[in-house]
């Protein structure tokens, strides 16, 4: 009769509470109900036949990390190219580590593998009843925590392609936008609008990002998941880098700013243009800024007097030459200028190089200068900033140095968690 009481005693013990849900990864459970360890003793012995086995997978489980169905975001039966599609994605962006991701699409493209995996999340649940409340309850916080996280990341994902080279910049000591308006990041509406509406073309952007509820918490949030997520020496030496952006006069400042919030596409295009012209037209290089010498000056020509139609712009060029002997620099400054396909390339470098300028220093791996304002102030420079030597550096070297720098420390940020 006690034996019978005992049992029933046993049977009646409280459900452990679950103060963290688990229900975003229904394939990883843990038994509610506390049981004695001889009570689920063949399902110890049959974890710990995978511990030997599949120890990987059994560690990640007590670990509490998601169920590879949850890392993939797949479901059981998912096919391998439904498998392989999630896998791509994931490891693009993800808070998981790379190694669980790979292991994740090892497991679920092979169909013995995953019927083995199936069994033990069934044996891992069992196993879980006689763990002790305390124990199971901080693991299943953790696996709460890892899918929140990832959470975070799967809302980050399609705010990537309008900001990524945004953060980049931000991390490289950028003022956010509340700061570059001068407003408080509890500004309201009003305010924004009051300190925006009837400013610069950086002013009405940064308008229509914070003058829009909708897309202000997106920007708050991605502010937000750089602080959480970013690379914490990354984060604490940008303030030493903002001297950078302080060096850039105003015009420059904000176009490299305008310029950090242009979308994937517009980068991408932009990427590729002067990507195209300059590897076409090295022979152009020590005619644009920072040098003083334009094509323009070569035939004596002011650029801002030229008229708008091209026939009489062609009309101008040529007169011009007519009456200057044909060296060699003239000749090609003649034969850019009077090419309308030509002078168009030739006039958007001039009218971006700035920009490539600009990031260069502030990726520079140099110490950043004092700017301006402190120099005027009777300090003596000392700079030990290199400046980009356009005839000594190939094409190559001169675009991914300088435009490829700008996504590649988010991307390893990413890789490393």
């Amino acid at each position: 009769m006690s034996k019978h009481k005992k049992k029933s005693r046993d049977d009646r013990l409280p459900e452990v509470i679950k103060e963290i849900s688990i229900e975003d990864d229904p394939y990883w459970k843990v038994g509610g109900v506390h049981m004695d360890a001889h009570r689920v003793g063949r399902f110890l012995n049959k974890f710990e036949r995978f511990e030997e086995k599949h120890p990987e997978w059994t560690d990640e489980l007590l670990g509490g990390a998601p169920t590879f169905y949850c890392v993939l975001g797949v479901l059981k039966g998912s096919g391998k190219d439904e498998v392989k599609k999630a896998y791509d994605l994931k490891s693009a962006f993800s808070s998981f580590h790379q190694d669980i991701i790979d292991e994740a699409l090892d497991v679920l493209s092979d169909p013995k593998l995953q019927k083995e995996y199936d069994e033990l999340l069934f044996v891992f649940e069992q196993m879980t009843k006689c763990m002790p409340p305390m124990e199971k309850n901080e693991m299943i916080q953790i696996h709460s925590l890892r899918i929140n996280a990832e959470k975070e990341f799967f809302r980050m994902r399609p705010l990537l392609p309008r900001y990524k080279t945004y953060m980049d910049f931000y991390i490289n000591g950028m003022p956010d936008l509340y700061e570059i308006a001068g407003l408080d990041h509890d500004s309201s509406i009003e305010e924004i609008k009051k300190r925006c509406d009837s400013g610069s073309d950086l002013y009405k952007k940064i308008l229509e990002i914070l003058g829009n509820p909708t897309s202000r918490e997106e920007y708050d949030f991605l502010m937000r998941f750089m602080l959480k997520f970013g690379d914490r020496s990354e984060i604490e030496n940008r303030m030493k880098r903002k001297k950078r952006w302080e060096g850039l006069d105003k015009n420059l400042f904000e176009k490299t700013v305008l310029f950090g919030l242009c979308n994937s596409e517009e980068m991408e295009n932009f990427k590729k243009r002067l990507y195209d012209i300059l590897k076409s037209n090295q022979d152009w290089l020590q005619y644009l800024p920072p040098n003083k010498e334009t094509f323009f000056s070569t035939l004596g020509i002011e650029k801002n007097s030229l008229p708008e139609d091209k026939k009489e712009i062609e009309k101008v060029i040529r007169e011009k030459y007519r009456t200057l002997e044909k060296t060699p620099k003239i000749n090609l400054a003649y034969t850019v200028l009077k090419n309308a396909s030509q002078r168009e390339d030739y006039l958007y470098l001039m009218q971006n190089i700035d920009i490539l300028n600009a990031t260069q220093k502030i990726f520079s791996d140099d110490e950043p200068v004092e700017p301006p304002e402190k120099m005027r102030k009777g300090k003596t420079k000392k700079s030990s900033k290199k400046t980009v030597s356009y005839e000594q550096k190939t094409l190559d070297d001169l675009f991914m140095e300088i435009v490829g720098n700008m996504l590649k420390k988010i991307n390893e940020g990413q890789r490393k968690r």
